[in-house]
């Protein structure tokens, strides 16, 4: 089995609540590729079994691989499973430090740019900085962000970089408020964290399991409770889980789905491609695969490629437009790139690769679920839970929800449209149609061309009457001149023709195919 099928059953498991079996998993395919994505699911399986100091191992680890990588995306990722595996292990100092240095990378700075935060302490060592003054610095930001206007409103919200800075920012408002609470030199007051760690591969202690009150375990009567306990702060549930507080994304299902896709189309690779009637040639631009380790899984409209690091999810799937022989289809890995060729199950032209619905439909329905949990969601969240539990049939109503209002929406724009073109106001006479010029400037001394009213249908036409010409020509050639176009046109493979005897007859005419194109062999 290959590692990222085991990693893949590994996430789902964890997302079942099965975390052991999970982690079990996860391991065996860490064993053969070390992933920063995977380390940091392991992380998030260990903090929800309290292994806090092994969910803080693979955290770092994930940190000090996605840096080598020079990867900003899980650098953050990893910055922020550190801090919420920190305020678990009531390091607050820590908590804050490495939350602020999600928020820098998130800003742009240079992942090697020391920020100095780690050095604010007092005279007795203890961290000095202040909840207002984090507060403050977050006001600061948000209206520097408004005063920006549109464009930088529309930067801020892209992507997951919204959820990750709402993440970390309150994951220091957790942390500072907790350790406001504590006394003058407390542990939890201290900082001990560097900013990217080189861990070892094992953990250099044994795993040590902080007991953290859970919500659900304390009683309605606080009376019961000791007095120290009924003044000891409440922890609120979304913190022990390592979620998000459900007031700071308050998202629909639409917005969770469009996040989704936009992670997907950031993580696209390049591909190119031509046909025959028989085949599919396309090459996926993706540099220094392994040879020995790449898997290619084809299905009946699908190939999926795997292990590519430089994507989240480990592989590349690509959907297309018709379908294939799955059992011929036959692959070549190249240090830029693979090449698949795919064998078509009806003969015929495709005219494009991908299935139009590749960009908008759901991927398999664990990635998304997958997607919206690590966000904090549950079905019920979106509103659309008519399945009592089934997650199948929750994705289906999503599914079937998204497409029918795209369908009715862009049914009521055309029928909209077409109502302005085809009814005409009676109080004005239809104007006459004038020939627009193209939307860019032209230096053309004869004016703009309206390209579209340009007859596309004569190329046919003109190749006709190109063999006209030279079957013409080679007619009332001499035989001298017939000679030399014989033999010219022959010894150049088609790329040469020469009506001059005198000079074919001493001459070997090479190959010279037009700038661009690259001669072969009918067996390459």
């Amino acid at each position: 089995m290959s590692a990222h099928v085991l990693a893949s059953e590994g996430v789902n498991l964890v997302k079942a609540n099965k975390y052991n079996e999970g982690i079990e998993k996860l391991t065996q395919a860490l064993k053969s590729q070390k992933a920063p994505m995977w380390l940091i699911e392991r992380s998030k399986a260990y903090l929800r079994t309290n292994d806090f100091q092994l969910a803080l191992h693979d955290a770092e680890q994930a940190l000090s691989i996605a840096y080598d990588r020079a990867n900003r995306d899980l650098m953050i990722e990893a910055q922020i499973r550190r801090a919420v595996t920190l305020f678990r292990l009531k390091q607050y100092a820590d908590t804050d430090v490495c939350a602020y240095w999600a928020l820098k990378l998130l800003d742009g700075a240079k992942a090697s740019e020391d920020h100095g935060i780690q050095n604010r302490v007092d005279e007795r060592g203890d961290y000095a900085v202040t909840l207002a003054e984090a507060q403050e610095l977050n006001a600061k930001d948000v209206q520097a962000k408004k005063e920006a206007g549109l464009q930088s409103a529309m930067a801020s919200g892209r992507s997951k970089d919204s959820t990750n800075r709402n993440l970390a920012f309150s994951w220091r408002i957790n942390a500072l408020q907790a350790m406001e609470k504590l006394e003058a030199g407390a542990s939890g007051r201290k900082v001990t964290v560097v900013q990217y760690p080189k861990p070892s591969d094992t953990p250099a202690v044994a795993t040590k399991k902080v007991q953290s009150e859970r919500i659900t375990e304390i009683e309605d009567d606080d009376h019961d409770e000791p007095e120290e306990e009924q003044n000891k702060p409440k922890i609120p549930q979304h913190i022990l889980t390592g979620e998000a507080p459900r007031e700071i994304v308050p998202w629909t299902w639409d917005d969770v789905w469009n996040q989704f896709q936009a992670e997907h189309r950031k993580h696209d690779i390049r591909t190119d491609w031509y046909e025959t009637d028989t085949t599919a040639n396309v090459s996926l631009f993706v540099k220094n695969l392994p040879k020995d380790s790449v898997k290619v899984d084809s299905r009946e409209q699908s190939v999926t490629v795997s292990p590519i690091a430089i994507i989240p999810t480990g592989s590349f799937t690509l959907d297309l437009q018709g379908k294939i022989k799955p059992e011929e289809t036959t692959y070549t890995v190249k240090s830029m790139k693979v090449e698949l060729v795919l064998k078509k199950e009806v003969p015929g032209k495709w005219r494009v690769l991908r299935n139009s619905d590749a960009d908008v439909k759901f991927r398999e329905r664990s990635s998304f679920v997958a997607h919206a949990e690590n966000l904090g969601f549950e079905p019920t969240a979106f509103q659309t839970d008519a399945s009592n539990g089934d997650l199948d049939a929750w994705y289906d109503n999503i599914y079937t929800k998204l497409f029918s209002n795209t369908t009715s929406d862009s049914t009521a724009t055309s029928a909209s449209q077409a109502k302005k073109v085809d009814e005409p106001s009676a109080a004005q006479p239809t104007p006459e149609a004038k020939p627009s010029g193209p939307a860019y400037p032209t230096s053309s001394k004869s004016g703009p061309k309206n390209w579209e009213k340009m007859d596309v249908d004569d190329e046919d036409e003109d190749e006709a009457n190109v063999d006209d010409f030279f079957k013409k020509l080679y007619k009332d050639a001499d035989p001298d001149t017939r000679r030399a176009m014989m033999k010219s046109y022959i010894e150049s493979n088609g790329t040469s023709l020469s009506t001059s005897w005198s000079e074919a007859s001493k001459k070997n005419y090479k190959t010279e195919p037009p700038e661009g194109a690259e001669a072969k062999k009918w067996d390459e």
